[in-house]
């Protein structure tokens, strides 16, 4: 469903009455949406539509986006809540370290001799970093992203290897 493009954020409202959105950035900066093109909305519900961009603008910590065939403020109204993705090509590459959250799931996690933790169901957004939710079997488990417990993350070869604190794997 969306090969190619990145979810990057969502559409927390319409902005002004000639039909634009205000779309919240998971990264916490729009400003690497402002470049994009094109945007592909998915609805709470099964819809979903593309979109050529006309402008974009940063508006305090959102993107403010018009949109052709998007004119009215009711139309823009009804996309509030949908997932907001662009073409992966249309985005800055990530930093050194730095991860789209649609490449680590999926990857399997391992721990440091190997050994199967489970793989990332999601990635969680927090307030001081983001969290990976790791499934193994019916269980899962949120281990924080940051360097005391990621050890490598290969996304070639779609494996993270974790050092999780002491009794994190008996907790689940």
């Amino acid at each position: 469903m969306t090969e190619g493009f990145i979810e990057v954020g969502r559409v927390v409202a319409a902005h002004g009455v000639s039909g634009r959105i205000k779309v919240t950035a998971y990264s916490g900066d729009p400003a690497g949406l402002l470049r994009a093109r094109s945007l592909r909305l998915c609805g709470e519900t099964a819809e979903r539509r593309e979109y050529e961009v006309s402008t974009a603008q940063r508006a305090g910590g959102c993107a403010v986006f018009a949109l052709k065939g998007l004119s009215t403020a009711e139309e823009a109204k009804g996309w509030a809540g949908a997932r907001v993705f662009v073409p992966r090509q249309e985005l800055p590459p990530p930093e050194e370290d730095e991860y789209f959250h649609a490449d680590l799931v999926g990857c399997a996690v391992v721990d440091e001799e190997g050994a199967p933790v489970g793989w990332v169901a999601e990635v969680v957004s927090g307030p001081a970093h983001d969290w990976l939710a790791i499934r193994l079997g019916g269980e899962e488990a949120h281990l924080p992203f940051v360097a005391a417990f990621i050890r490598e993350v290969d996304i070639e070869r779609r494996r993270i290897v974790v050092s999780p604190p002491g009794g994190w794997l008996d907790a689940r």
